[in-house]
């Protein structure tokens, strides 16, 4: 079951990524060019904020189910001295869950502005930021791709 929860996890990080980078080009044509928030500006919102809360669900049922976690856990004092082991345990699960805070909080504040501009400029930062957090604490040292 932990392998495929991790395949399923791996291949859901290239939709969030596309997602993330999509809401964020919208929002920066957005600003960029002046128009109106539209339809299409809310439908990226949703979908970025969708994958990254699927991403979420499934890191967090990841984390209760890794042998790896459960190996660290019954000795912490040596598993914080490891920085492969905190990373896994404690720094990737901590900045995943505050980038998904961000792009959640930036959908919620860009629908609660009257204007576009404004609309535009809060998708634009917390999905930035939100992106910036998740691509700091992606394992780039596993294989892109698992099956």
């Amino acid at each position: 079951m932990y392998d495929l929860l991790l395949s399923i996890h791996n291949l859901v990080r290239w939709f969030f990524l596309a997602a993330a980078l999509y809401a964020i080009f919208k929002a920066v044509m957005g600003v960029s060019g002046g128009s109106t928030y539209t339809k299409s500006d809310k439908t990226a919102g949703a979908l970025l904020v969708a994958a990254a809360h699927t991403m979420l669900l499934l890191g967090i049922i990841l984390w209760f189910v890794s042998p790896n976690v459960q190996a660290a856990l019954s000795n912490m004092g040596a598993s914080m001295k490891d920085k492969a082991v905190r990373f896994i345990l404690i720094e990737h699960p901590l900045t995943m869950i505050i980038a998904v805070a961000l792009i959640q909080i930036g959908r919620i504040r860009s629908k609660k502005a009257y204007a576009d501009l404004d609309k535009h400029k809060r998708s634009l930062i917390f999905y930035a930021l939100g992106l910036v957090l998740v691509l700091s604490r992606i394992p780039w040292n596993v294989p892109l791709i698992r099956f």
